[in-house]
């Protein structure tokens, strides 16, 4: 059962027009805490984003897509900047994560793998209630108007993943190496 869930899986992109209920979120995020971490150090920090945030958000990453494709000013950033808004703003609902900062990098490396095994329980949380999420990162996660936006510290909070989520569009094709392929067998 579970091994069918997690082939089944997909990175969505597209999601209809409908919000996400929050005992379906909660449940998401219930799974995500319960992700192996090393010394039970539970690195993850999760924010959800209201309607307000979303909207101060969505002009950060229009500009920031906007400026990296045209020239500011012009016609064609505009024309950027209009459609980042749309594509942004057709996210039903959208989580950030955050990991704890550690000064330590063997620590630091061991909270993120941690972190990425919540996102995955998370992904595969929403996927068996039939949402669809994407795992993002991008130039909108390390901006400073992004921890100015959401009050955080970044010497205290690293973010590391947006995540998408809603009830898809369209579920898009995914194959994967065999086994055989990926596998190296030692004696």
């Amino acid at each position: 059962m579970f091994l069918k869930l997690a082939q089944q899986r997909r990175t969505v992109y597209q999601f209809i027009d409908q919000k996400v209920e929050s005992n379906k979120l909660n449940q998401c995020l219930e799974a995500a805490i319960w992700a192996p971490n090393h010394g039970l150090t539970q690195p993850w920090r999760f924010y959800l984003i209201g309607d307000q945030t979303q909207q101060a958000l969505t002009q950060l990453y229009a500009k920031l897509r906007a400026d990296k494709r045209a020239i500011a000013g012009s016609e064609e950033h505009n024309a950027i900047y209009l459609k980042a808004c749309e594509r942004f703003m057709a996210n039903p609902q959208i989580v950030i994560v955050g990991q704890v900062c550690s000064l330590d990098s063997v620590k630091s490396k061991e909270d993120y793998a941690a972190c990425a095994c919540a996102i995955q329980n998370f992904q595969l949380a929403a996927w068996e209630q039939g949402l669809g999420v994407q795992w993002s990162t991008g130039p909108i996660i390390n901006h400073e108007k992004t921890y100015q936006i959401l009050g955080l510290d970044p010497a205290e909070i690293e973010l590391i993943g947006i995540l998408y989520m809603g009830y898809p569009q369209c579920v898009p094709e995914s194959q994967r190496l065999p086994v055989s392929q990926v596998l190296s067998i030692y004696p």
